[in-house]
């Protein structure tokens, strides 16, 4: 099972014990509440994102944006270990806000739900990726100045400074958090403490093993289609890895695709 999915997973038996135990039960175990030293749970700081202690249409939506982006993070570029580790970072770093902030302006205050996680997964991405191209053709880094302009429109709305002020400072700090795993390179001026700060090197090809035979000596008669078609299938793919599959034209779409219908005919 994917970290992506195991937190999907988890989410889902949170909506199941506030149908079981109400919104009270959820808020007394689970949810980051009363962030003060003197009354905090400990356990709370890492639980909050599966406590619901109501529920909407947007807890759906937050778990399925998690699930979506999560997955394309963890698929491509962290890993399944990684991945949970930064969840875990994550995860810390907005409980430590959480506490921090809550204490100084508002004692209340409570954390819980997958939201404020998801949308810094969410934001995570874009800016890993943010020329990718969502619907309409609306470039992700668009749509990530959206995002952030409505969270930050609805918590000055609603006065809820805590709010506000984690989710700014949060953005900066998991920024940084990213940056240490590998995440953000084109985000240079953000310091990389964690490793050489080098850009990633490119995997050399791997060499496909010949099955045993006689060998056959080629020679100027011997046609170089099937290597030059290997070496542009290898771009495309490339291209797709490093920008995702809507990065293609529709000319480089229809040309991967006669690539492939000819190397199953060879």
């Amino acid at each position: 099972m994917t970290t992506t999915w195991l937190v999907v997973f988890a989410s889902i038996v949170g909506l199941v014990l506030f149908a079981a135990l109400g919104g009270e039960g959820v808020l007394g175990g689970l949810a980051l509440i009363q962030p003060n030293l003197a009354e905090l749970k400990l356990w709370t700081l890492m639980t909050w994102p599966f406590a619901y202690p109501q529920f909407s249409i947007f807890d759906v939506l937050a778990i399925f944006f998690f699930w979506y982006f999560g997955s394309d993070l963890e698929r491509n570029e962290l890993g399944r270990v990684k991945f949970a580790w930064l969840l875990v970072a994550f995860t810390a770093v907005l409980s430590v806000l959480t506490v921090f902030f809550g204490s100084v302006l508002d004692p209340s205050y409570l954390l819980a739900g997958l939201g404020m996680l998801e949308m810094m997964v969410v934001l995570l991405w874009i800016a890993q990726w943010p020329d990718r191209m969502f619907m309409f053709n609306i470039p992700a880094w668009l749509f990530g100045v959206i995002l952030v302009g409505i969270q930050l429109i609805q918590y000055l709305g609603y006065r809820s400074w805590v709010m506000l002020l984690v989710f700014v400072v949060g953005l900066a700090v998991n920024a940084f958090v990213a940056r240490q795993f590998g995440l953000l390179d084109r985000f240079a001026w953000i310091p990389q403490v964690a490793g050489s700060g080098q850009p990633k090197a490119a995997k050399p090809a791997k060499a496909k093993k010949r099955k045993s035979g006689p060998t056959v000596v080629t020679g100027p008669w011997e046609s170089s289609t099937v290597s030059k078609d290997e070496q542009r299938m290898d771009e495309l793919l490339d291209k797709i890895h490093a920008q995702g599959a809507d990065s293609l034209t529709s000319k480089e779409k229809k040309e991967l695709m006669q690539l492939r219908e000819r190397r199953r005919r060879g």
